[in-house]
């Protein structure tokens, strides 16, 4: 069974956040799940949120634009990324302890998704532009 990470030296995969896309090719959803679907280390939010700041994917491959878009994104939404990883935290504690002792947290198959938060990337880029304004 995967426990939460306690701390030190450990280089292993975590999953960050998912990005749900529409039928028209946008983003429309950030989601996290639970350790079991993607077979993670699991971290806790505030040291997952700590990777939010550093992820890049500068690779050429499998897509360049690709890469940079999935770059970007992690940039624009990164305040709903942050509250998406301690929700949940939060529901992972709440399942916790609503099925205490039944099943390991992190592989009951009950409990894929996690947190959720719907985006707009249209409202996001306003709502920036008009943070820069303000502070200008």
């Amino acid at each position: 069974m995967a426990q939460p990470n306690q701390g030190g030296n450990n280089d292993k995969l975590s999953h960050l956040v998912a990005i749900a896309m529409g039928r028209n090719g946008a983003p429309v959803r950030l989601f996290t799940t639970n350790r079991w679907v993607t077979g993670e280390t699991w971290y806790a939010a505030s040291d997952v949120c700590a990777m939010l700041d550093r992820f890049v994917v500068d690779l050429a491959r499998p897509s360049w634009p690709l890469n940079r878009w999935l770059s970007a994104m992690f940039r624009l939404f990164a305040p709903q990324m942050a509250e998406l990883l301690h929700a949940r935290d939060a529901a992972i504690m709440n399942w916790r302890r609503r099925h205490r002792g039944k099943i390991h947290v992190f592989e009951d198959r009950r409990l894929e998704v996690t947190s959720v938060v719907d985006i707009d990337l249209d409202e996001q880029i306003r709502e920036i532009a008009l943070a820069l304004r303000r502070a200008a």
